[in-house]
């Protein structure tokens, strides 16, 4: 039976972090001498850690130490939203990390074809890495709120691996419909598999994650082999009434199997606030949820008062749905598939749901 490792862990304090990390992957029995090891952490935009956007450099900082004492040869990457890998490291606060444990960056911008086939209605992908190329893969998830998908966790945190520019293809492609796109996520989680998912939740967010909720101090930190059942936890942990899509699919699929709980301290998380588009039409069962879904998705909507017309919302639309009149951007809500991709990457939280 596979161990979910959680700890009660108040800040980020390097040595505090690697002495639960080096325990934890013990206790799971993960090996990890001398490989070739990839860090796929939260890299969404760039932003200081403070704001509980990205995974905070601490937790890959404990980590690389960790596989360098065990003379491995460390890379890190991941596919953010709109900037470069390289800018969202430097902004995000990685350069001491990589400097000081000579990590290697992976730019995610290869193009790796995979067939694969799963629970979704799609057999190809493209990836913007390979992960055959590497003997052991760490995801490190932030936990964080998210507006379309409700939470984004260790398996949401591979969709980090599609080539930057097919994230948009894939969020078209599933449109308003949520259990597709979790299929679609499930199935690129199951080509990546990682070897071990390490969640910071140290600090986080809730309320219109992922990018412009409120930040909160968590203070946990999570680690198993099976992201399935680490996301099935932390639902379980937040006290959410109903399985969100990603989790909900893998349950009809078998894929969050038995596991055993080994706590460290006393971890909770209290009063978690979900985003206001998961109030209205997650639950809303088959046919009739088809019917009223145009209706009662919540649309993003314009605080003109904070939008500085940057224009990254209608570069990020994959619907092609924003269009600029007098430097302002106009929603046009027949083509607004809900993806809330333009809530997501705006660096100014003008763009509400």
């Amino acid at each position: 039976m596979e161990r979910i490792i959680i700890g009660k862990i108040e800040a980020y304090q390097v040595n505090r972090i690697r002495e639960f990390l080096e325990k934890g992957l013990d206790d799971i029995g993960l090996e990890y001498s001398n490989k070739k090891v990839l860090l796929k952490p939260n890299l969404l935009s760039g932003n200081p850690p403070e704001k509980a956007i990205t995974t905070h450099p601490a937790v890959v900082d404990a980590i690389s130490g960790i596989l360098k004492d065990h003379s491995c040869d460390v890379y890190i990457g991941d596919s953010p939203g709109y900037e470069s890998t390289a800018r969202v490291l430097k902004k995000a606060g990685y350069t001491g990390v990589i400097s000081r444990h000579n990590l290697k960056v992976s730019l995610f911008d290869k193009k790796i074809e995979k067939r694969y086939d799963g629970i979704s209605p799609y057999r190809e992908f493209l990836l913007g890495d390979d992960p055959d190329g590497y003997d052991l893969i760490i995801n490190i998830p932030k936990l964080k709120s998210h507006t379309m998908m409700g939470l984004t966790l260790g398996v949401k945190n591979t969709f980090g691996f599609i080539h930057r520019l097919e994230k948009a293809k894939w969020h078209l492609r599933a449109g308003k419909d949520r259990e597709i796109f979790a299929r679609v996520l499930i199935d690129i989680h199951r080509i990546v598999h990682p070897d071990v998912t390490i969640l910071d939740g140290i600090t986080g967010m809730d309320g219109d994650g992922p990018s412009n909720g409120r930040v909160r101090d968590f203070g946990i930190m999570g680690i198993s082999k099976d992201a399935f059942i680490l996301d099935h936890y932390i639902e379980r942990m937040i006290g959410l009434s109903q399985w969100l899509p990603v989790t909900n699919e893998a349950l009809r699929n078998a894929l969050v199997k038995e596991y055993d709980i080994v706590a460290h301290g006393n971890p909770e998380i209290d009063d978690f606030l979900m985003p206001q588009s998961m109030a209205t039409d997650w639950n809303i069962p088959g046919r009739i949820k088809g019917f009223l879904r145009g209706f009662f998705i919540k649309k993003p909507r314009l605080k003109k008062d904070i939008c500085e017309g940057c224009r990254i919302c209608m570069k990020v639309c994959p619907a092609n749905a924003i269009n600029f009149t007098d430097n302002i951007p106009v929603f046009d809500y027949n083509k607004c598939i809900r993806c809330y991709c333009c809530q997501e990457m705006c660096p100014n939280g003008a763009i509400k749901v």
